[in-house]
């Protein structure tokens, strides 16, 4: 039997030669074995190289994580073993916890004796500068998200730490994703909004849409475009983009710019002409239309997945782990009328393959993308966006 709270892990990094009973010794010193499966292609037959493997218990997956991923090499590999949670709900992000505000001068040891009665802790990492300081915060992984609520509800504000300037922070740690968001929402803020009088209270993940327009702008801006501090859309597109509501909250009108540089609005025109397909795909964003009804488009997610004419097509390198459709489709909107878009999984293990496609209607949408998202750095990875080759038609994927 094994426990409850069992943990399913993948194994990636195997030599195709080796089978279940070949694996077996290397992970039975961690303990007693519930099931081990070597994946195999289904039409094949083919080794594909990861295996899954769940223990009786708990701990012993920990241990065999903690002593083998990216620590060990198998014979014939030129990359470390991969031992990792193979389900997303188990990879840590809802009881992984930051823990701001410490004493510069508490160590793992202390922070560990102040979270160790609320439950099992697995990881605790106190962040430190080049010269070895502490920053004065750490992460702390517990093994359930019941423990690490539980330590969220009994120590965030309780104390002061000796030397801190606040009250001790303690919340979930940020996943890649919302950390993207955040810088994104940052550089809206650092580079401000194209006219005081133009409002986008959008819902969060919009934040996306925003800070992409801006990015775009400042590209044009800066490849001779004229931009004016009164630049924004036209009239008839804030009519039809109406005013989303963030959250339930009332919705903001969006009032005309009061100037524009017909350069830059003609390339801004097909940009945001995408936004109605955002407010389709997601039906939560309350809207309320300006001046008239504008009838909605069909949602993009239930179009036919197809491509765009030759030069409209874009391939998409080193996308977030996280990302699936709706992101990368989000990530692209502010660029013109986004025909469909895709990220890449593997059909074995349900985990993104970190690239994906976008096909837009016109070329002129496709190269702005290029110009804007080539390079946009996200994590510690840069994207690397540029035109697809054309492929037999049958297969344009």
């Amino acid at each position: 039997m094994k426990d409850l709270d069992a943990i399913k892990l993948f194994v990636g990094q195997i030599p195709r030669n080796l089978d279940e009973k070949d694996l077996k010794p290397l992970f039975e010193q961690f303990g007693r074995i519930y099931e081990l499966t070597v994946l195999k292609d289904p039409y094949t037959g083919m080794h594909k190289g990861c295996a899954f493997l769940t223990y009786c218990a708990r701990d012993s997956a920990i241990k065999a994580q903690t002593a083998l991923h990216e620590q060990k090499t198998l014979p014939g590999m030129a990359r470390p073993i991969q031992v990792k949670p193979a389900d997303s709900e188990s990879r840590g992000g809802d009881r992984k916890l930051f823990v701001g505000m410490l004493n510069k001068q508490q160590s793992e040891e202390d922070v560990l004796r102040l979270f160790q009665p609320f439950g099992v802790i697995d990881e605790c990492t106190v962040l430190r500068g080049p010269d070895g300081s502490s920053k004065g915060c750490a992460f702390v992984k517990f093994s359930s998200h019941t423990e690490a609520q539980a330590a969220i509800h009994a120590l965030h504000g309780s104390q002061t730490m000796p030397g801190a300037s606040s009250s001790l922070v303690v919340k979930f740690a940020d996943t890649d994703k919302e950390r993207t968001l955040r810088r994104m929402q940052q550089m809206v803020g650092q580079l401000g909004i194209l006219t005081p009088s133009l409002t986008l209270p959008f819902s969060p993940y919009s934040a996306y849409a925003q800070a992409l327009m801006q990015q775009q702008t400042t590209v044009l801006s800066t490849s001779g475009s004229y931009l004016s501090p009164g630049v924004a859309f036209s009239p008839c597109h804030i009519q039809q983009i109406g005013a989303v509501s963030l959250n339930g909250l009332p919705a903001t009108p969006i009032a005309p710019a009061s100037a524009q540089s017909p350069t830059v609005a003609e390339t801004l025109h097909p940009a945001f002409s995408g936004v109605q397909q955002y407010t389709a795909m997601y039906p939560t964003a309350a809207i309320t239309p300006i001046a008239h009804s504008v009838p909605q488009p069909p949602p993009l997610l239930q179009q036919q997945q197809r491509e765009g004419p030759e030069g409209c097509n874009l391939f998409i390198y080193h996308l977030p782990q996280e990302f699936g459709d709706t992101e990368l489709t989000q990530m692209f909107l502010p660029f013109g009328n986004i025909i469909s878009s895709k990220v890449f999984m593997d059909r074995a293990t349900n985990q993104s393959k970190c690239f994906g496609f976008v096909s837009f209607d016109n070329p002129a949408s496709a190269q702005t993308a290029i110009q804007a998202m080539n390079g946009f750095q996200i994590g510690m990875k840069r994207l690397k966006v540029q035109l697809k080759r054309p492929k037999d038609p049958g297969h344009p994927y």
